[in-house]
């Protein structure tokens, strides 16, 4: 086995230094040329230089098997070897975790890390597949001049952009039933509505500071494409809403500004609509999908364009030149090659519904005891995936997650459940029954501090009291019954009941909430430091514990783009035609979503959906 991996690696590198030789000598090699001294894996033997970079491109990818996004009559995987990791019960393959370890164009090496399982169950449909797709299945070949692959925030927003000159021609595909969407604000550098508000933002203060959230460990341009052009994308985005029929409308939004001593900058925008119910403004991310919804309408009506929903693009297919002229994409009738003159734009999101690949790409803490938040399946890595097959370079690992705390065993304690006093008010206990951080970190520490606990924080609660459930009390147990009849959630007429419940040593318990009322009283936080002026004690007729875990809503970590999204090499050269913006792209975060920060994810997805979209028609390579 190590042989072939070697033999493949061989090959890979042989092809590249090709390329590049290509490049400076306007050399042609011939396909025995580039392909000596190499053994092709089983079922590659004739392939073209084209098909042999698909087929050869992933190590051991062509050996495990790769998964369509649809049920389909005829699919087949190739075969798996190692054991099957993940069943995908939705679409047509096996998988083998070497397909996320061995998924990179580049020689690689192994970190050990503990082994463990994913919390997270959710298994979307795999489109992605590595595989040489013979001609004959091939049922059809379409052109256009770009082609999205996605329609969610990003892909609708590229695909606009694209077509915004009522010429080129966009082929925008959805591998699901239709564009979703979770997010809340858009966070951006200037623009009309910041303007309009008085809030200047300093450009250089936030490309500082995002740089700084990722500790230095990102490139120059995808940062810098943020802050130069998310203001004229945000304002792009308000022209769209008024073409479009929802009436959606964005305004600024003032935060606090201090999360436990994080400077939090004023860069939200977030969006409102006559439309929408109470539950839908006061639901987390619950407008995303009407925003989505909307942009897709208006795309769908323009003559240059074509929405396909049950769509899946699954490979990316190269020119002997090396520029990505197209993929082979999969509908109801089968396979079918798009050729993209002018090129392709990659948004297909995160891959936080891929248990595997989290498992393959994050560390263990972030993955072993965290539910999910979020209603999609379709973000299963298919873009990093296809660029990776081209030679796309990746974020290092592990990837950055967008990880919450409020998350319960199954999913999240969104605020409209009408119980965020009881989770957001409380102190947080461990297993051991002691308080382990302050709660007035911003979302993403408070995730890390709980991951931090023994196992993985699965038995981390919120204890709380009366006292803290204010004068909504009534309404807010009403809420809570639910969770009490799950055992999630516990109310106890004492700290020693309330113990037992938990399963942790009362005298600790009692010992830790006797600290935290004496810091309350004295208005300092000698253990944590939380800011304690809104902090009230936990005593009271009743005491409440509720299971508060880790949570995930998305991955942020892709392929690393450049100022105008092109996709990069490992030699930090853009691969001609293709495109990458939004969770599929890279370059933006390292370690974290920097949670403190408001509304960079969304901002990167509009700038660079709106980026892309233009570059490609534009035709920049």
């Amino acid at each position: 086995m190590y042989g072939l991996v070697l033999r493949i690696r061989q090959g890979r590198r042989r092809a590249l230094c090709m390329r590049r030789k290509r490049r400076r000598c306007g050399m042609e090699p011939r396909d025995a040329e580039l392909i000596k001294g190499g053994t092709l894996a089983e079922g590659t033997e004739g392939l073209s230089r084209r098909g042999f970079m698909r087929a050869a491109g992933l190590s051991l990818i062509g050996a495990a098997a790769a998964g369509g996004a649809l049920s389909l009559a005829g699919c087949s995987s190739d075969n798996a070897q190692g054991g099957v990791a993940v069943e995908n019960k939705g679409g047509c393959g096996d998988f083998n975790e070497s397909l996320y370890t061995d998924a990179f164009p580049v020689k690689t090496r192994n970190v050990p890390v503990i082994d463990v399982e994913s919390g997270i169950v959710r298994q979307g449909n795999v489109a992605f597949e590595m595989r040489n797709i013979a001609e004959n299945e091939i049922v059809r070949t379409e052109e256009t001049d770009v082609l999205v692959c996605g329609c969610g925030l990003t892909g609708s927003v590229a695909a606009l952009a694209a077509s915004d000159d009522g010429e080129t021609r966009v082929l925008c595909i959805e591998k699901m039933s239709k564009g979703r969407g979770m997010f809340e604000g858009m966070g951006v550098v200037g623009g009309s509505v910041m303007e309009a508000a008085g809030n200047e933002v300093d450009k250089a203060e936030m490309m500082d500071r995002m740089r700084h959230a990722a500790y230095y460990r990102v490139p120059i341009d995808p940062i810098k494409l943020w802050a130069d052009r998310s203001g004229e994308a945000a304002d792009w985005l308000q022209e769209k809403f008024d073409e479009g029929e929802a009436g959606i409308v964005e305004f600024y939004k003032a935060n606090n500004p201090n999360a436990h001593n994080f400077d939090v900058p004023q860069t939200e925008i977030e969006f409102k609509c006559d439309q929408w119910s109470e539950t839908t403004t006061k639901n987390a991310g619950g407008a995303g999908i009407y925003i989505v919804a909307d942009l897709a309408n208006t795309l769908g009506k323009r003559e240059n364009a074509d929405l396909r929903y049950n769509t899946a693009a699954v490979q990316l297919e190269r020119n002997d030149e090396g520029r990505v002229t197209g993929a082979i994409c999969k509908d109801a009738d089968g396979y079918f090659r798009v050729n993209a003159s002018k090129g392709v734009v990659l948004a297909t999101g995160g891959f936080d519904a891929n248990p595997a690949m989290l498992k393959a790409w994050c560390r263990a803490e972030d993955i072993a005891a965290c539910a999910s938040w979020c209603p999609n399946e379709g973000t299963t890595g298919d873009g990093q995936l296809m660029g990776l097959a081209v030679g796309g370079q990746m974020d290092p690992l592990p990837a950055a997650i967008m990880n919450f705390d409020f998350g319960s065993p199954d999913s999240f304690y969104a605020s409209n459940l009408g119980i965020t006093a009881l989770v957001s008010q409380g102190i947080m206990i461990n297993e051991q029954g002691r308080r382990f951080c302050s709660e007035g970190l911003p979302f993403q520490a408070r995730s890390n501090a709980i991951t931090a606990q023994a196992h993985y924080g699965t038995k981390t609660f919120r204890v709380a009291s009366t006292t803290q459930l204010g004068k909504n009390a009534d309404a807010i147990l009403e809420k809570l019954q639910p969770y009490i009849e799950k055992d999630w959630a516990h109310e106890a007429s004492s700290l020693d009941e309330l113990a037992k419940w938990m399963d942790v040593p009362a005298a600790t318990l009692k010992a830790e909430v006797a600290q935290f009322n004496t810091f309350v009283d004295n208005k300092k936080d000698e253990m944590f430091n939380r800011p304690m002026a809104k902090a009230t004690k936990v005593e009271g007729e009743k005491y409440y514990a509720i299971k508060h875990q880790s949570s995930i809503l998305a991955t942020v970590s892709g392929l690393v783009v450049d100022y105008h999204c092109r996709v990069l090499d490992y030699d930090n050269e853009p691969i001609e035609g293709l495109y990458a913006a939004g969770g599929a792209s890279g370059g933006f975060f390292s370690g974290n979503y920097p949670r403190h920060i408001f509304g960079p994810s969304v901002g990167r997805c509009v700038t660079f959906g709106y980026v892309s979209g233009q570059t490609a028609a534009q035709g920049v390579n």
